[in-house]
């Protein structure tokens, strides 16, 4: 255990189990808690689970171990994937953990639930791997955190800057749900206003694995680009058809991560192009981070680790500089703080806790680019936060609203 603060695994494997972690006997003040609640050992776990709550391990250690001579213990809910099993980890801690902040997520529907609570208990959401971009628009709360992209920059950022560059006529392939519908919503808005067209969008359930018919209609439509909006397991399963179909258009896929591509493989995925925030090997500040981060846990981070260490770092940097645990006091600091940190990070929080960051768009490289373990990506452009991400105004943020 490292000194100066603890972590306390709370599996969960019913609702509502979480561990009680008492202050010691000595202690003159009681620990300042956090939960992170995630996706431990389930589908998105590669992309966040323990990694991502070492990342929270490591902020904390940087900081320290210590906020105002009170220790930090971050304690670990595991929700696989259930909102009524992330509600009652969330009210758990809330209620008789004395949990401050609940960070992570993984999930947008556990996340959506459990602003209800933190904000009923005053306290603070640090969505660090939420997306949906309901979380700063119509269910915004003036203790909520957005550190993840969400569907809204996923989408646009990328549409915009391909757009931009001549490939101007697109095809989408959707996961027919809330996710696809508005990752695909938002692409073709930015595609119309870049004076691109869309040729044809095809929908699929979750869970598809046989995806020719709908290759065969994105090859006939003789668009430029083919989109894909699915996640996961459906989002690889298309990579791969596609690489054997050997379509001649450019794929573009809004959420991808680097241990997906990792999994695939270079000459599954070379070409391909998506967004982020953050990539291991973009400056020195990023490669000596990502090497700390990969000497502990033995792979890259994904924007869902870095973000976990980005959003605990900031949130203890706020309440050393607000001198209090007060909550409002700590969200009014956190939005005036500038977003700086030792993984490179540069940015800032808005009104709506939308966090603005630039968005760059990466290609994959092909396996004769790569010329070391983790060489996957090249940078091939830059859309600025100020314009990547939804506008205040058309977010409708009631309490920006009201404040405005």
């Amino acid at each position: 255990m490292q000194s100066g603060f603890r972590i306390v695994q709370t599996l969960a494997v019913s609702i509502g189990l979480a561990a009680t972690v008492l202050p010691s006997a000595h202690a003159q003040e009681p620990p300042i808690r956090i939960g992170y609640l995630t996706d431990v050992g389930g589908p998105s776990s590669s992309n966040d689970g323990t990694a991502g709550v070492d990342a929270a391990r490591m902020a904390i250690e940087d900081f320290g171990g210590t906020v105002l001579g009170r220790r930090i213990e971050l304690l670990v809910g595991d929700h696989q994937g259930k909102v009524d099993i992330g509600a009652g980890i969330t009210r758990r801690w809330l209620e008789v953990d004395g949990v401050e902040a609940v960070m992570d997520m993984n999930n947008s529907a556990i996340a959506l639930a459990a602003n209800n609570l933190v904000l009923a208990k005053n306290k603070i959401l640090l969505a660090t791997a939420a997306a949906s971009d309901s979380l700063t628009g119509k269910d915004c709360s003036p203790n909520l955190v957005q550190w993840l992209p969400d569907t809204y920059s996923n989408s646009r950022t990328i549409a915009s800057l391909l757009t931009k560059n001549g490939l101007d006529t697109w095809f989408f392939i959707s996961v027919d749900y809330a996710l696809g519908h508005a990752l695909v919503n938002s692409a073709s808005q930015a595609i119309a206003e870049n004076g691109g067209k869309v040729l044809g969008t095809v929908k699929h359930p979750l869970g598809t694995s046989d995806f020719a018919s709908l290759l065969l209609q994105a090859q006939a439509s003789n668009a430029k680009v083919l989109a894909i909006a699915s996640p996961g397991a459906d989002m690889a399963n298309l990579v791969k058809q596609t690489h054997e179909f050997g379509l001649k258009m450019k794929t573009a896929v809004f959420l991808l991560y680097i241990m997906e591509v990792h999994s695939l493989g270079l000459a599954d995925t070379a070409g391909i192009e998506f967004v982020d925030t953050f990539y291991w090997d973009l400056d020195d500040k990023t490669r000596a981070w990502s090497k700390r981060f990969f000497d502990r846990n033995g792979k890259m981070p994904t924007a869902p680790q870095v973000n976990a260490y980005e959003g605990l770092y900031h949130y203890l940097k706020a309440i050393k500089a607000a001198g209090t645990m007060d909550t409002q006091a700590i969200m009014k600091t956190m939005k005036e703080l500038k977003i700086e940190d030792p993984t490179g990070a540069s940015g800032y929080i808005r009104e709506d806790g939308r966090v603005i960051r630039d968005m760059h768009l990466f290609e994959v490289k092909s396996p004769k680019e790569s010329k070391y373990p983790w060489d996957y990506f090249k940078k091939v452009g830059t859309l600025s936060g100020d314009q990547a991400y939804r506008s205040l105004a058309d977010g409708k943020c009631s309490f920006v609203t009201k404040n405005n």
